[in-house]
């Protein structure tokens, strides 16, 4: 069987991964194309993987013929244009990563592009589906596990020492809000089946002061309600000085399921004079790592033929109009109604 032949855009901290995985772990899918503004990590990758095909304008990518699809893996500002790129140039197939759009606006500009396009496969980054437990989860909250949904509660913490990092990272990402909290919303709809009608929001500078003259923040806590009623809980934030974190817990009226309580990255139980230990896991990545392949998986195979499983165009919409309400309602304060 031909391989699914795959291009990408953006071979920073995600997308060096992404390629990695199209490399190694995709078995029907071959890496053919890559590219990058910036010329060492063309150079890397080049030097490693051998793709034929390397460039370091998008555009270009975009119109090679041999493709199949592309993942667009770049800093949130550029995924409006190059989603539209893609779409005016004849790419058939397209990941992006999330979040979608900065605005509503951009989001409406890329549906109009796939409207009058002839992509056939378009698949929003929210890698945190493809996770075992919380396909499992959803799976019981579906079959009534836990009866009526009353609170979804969702922890989202990054490790502390990053603040050289963030202060690059913050300007092209969105913030706090967009950067990390699509991720659990996007899970809490996907899980509850519904979407939010309102949130209210706080948060504040609390550990890295450069992060306040950008304009964003690194924690905060958000109370949403949706659409069934059931309350929702999301805290987020980017210095945990015990390593990354993330946790969900939902409860209804006769049961409760958690996913992810401790963050150990092994089995390896520490015992000294100074107590009972184990060991973390210390980012992102390395937690969800099964995930980022997966994801990757069920894009090539939906090119194939098989049933699209994974976050859409309005998935991706429902999470940027979720977030800029969250983050007028965190930086005002205020109940926002949806």
């Amino acid at each position: 069987m031909a391989k699914v032949k795959l291009g990408i855009v953006g071979l920073g901290r995600l997308g060096r991964n992404h390629a990695a995985n199209i490399h190694y772990h995709i078995p029907n899918a071959e890496l053919i194309a890559i590219c990058s503004v910036v010329q060492a990590e063309l150079d890397e990758v080049a030097g490693e993987m051998h793709p034929p095909y390397t460039y370091t304008d998008y555009r270009e990518m975009f119109q090679n013929k041999e493709l199949d699809g592309v993942v667009i893996a770049t800093n949130s500002q550029s995924h409006c244009d190059m989603a539209i790129e893609a779409a005016r140039l004849g790419v058939k197939n397209i990941y992006i990563e999330k979040p979608l759009g900065m605005t509503l606006d951009e989001v409406n500009r890329i549906r109009d592009a796939l409207q009058g396009s002839e992509v056939k496969v378009f698949q929003v980054g929210y890698n945190r589906r493809f996770d075992k437990s919380y396909q499992a989860m959803k799976k019981k909250v579906e079959e009534g596990y836990i009866g009526k949904p009353v609170l979804i509660k969702m922890i989202n913490r990054d490790p502390a020492g990053v603040e050289e990092f963030l202060l690059k990272f913050s300007p092209t990402s969105g913030g706090l809000v967009f950067d990390m909290l699509t991720h659990d919303y996007d899970i809490a709809r996907w899980v509850l089946g519904t979407d939010a009608t309102t949130v209210y929001g706080m948060g504040g500078v609390y550990a890295y002061e450069g992060l306040a003259a950008l304009g964003d923040i690194d924690n905060c806590g958000i109370l949403c309600r949706f659409g069934n009623g059931a309350m929702g809980w999301f805290e987020a934030t980017r210095n945990c000085p015990y390593g990354y974190h993330s946790e969900t817990e939902i409860f209804g009226t006769e049961g409760c399921i958690r996913v992810c309580v401790t963050p150990t990255n092994d089995r390896v139980v520490y015992f000294d004079k100074s107590g009972v230990n184990q060991s973390t896991v210390q980012w992102f990545y390395e937690y969800w790592e099964p995930t980022f392949t997966a994801e990757i998986q069920s894009f090539v195979d939906t090119i194939i033929g098989a049933p699209q499983v994974a976050a859409g165009l309005m998935d991706g919409y429902k999470a940027v109009e979720w977030a800029l309400a969250a983050k007028k309602a965190v930086d005002e304060e205020i109940t926002v109604h949806l």
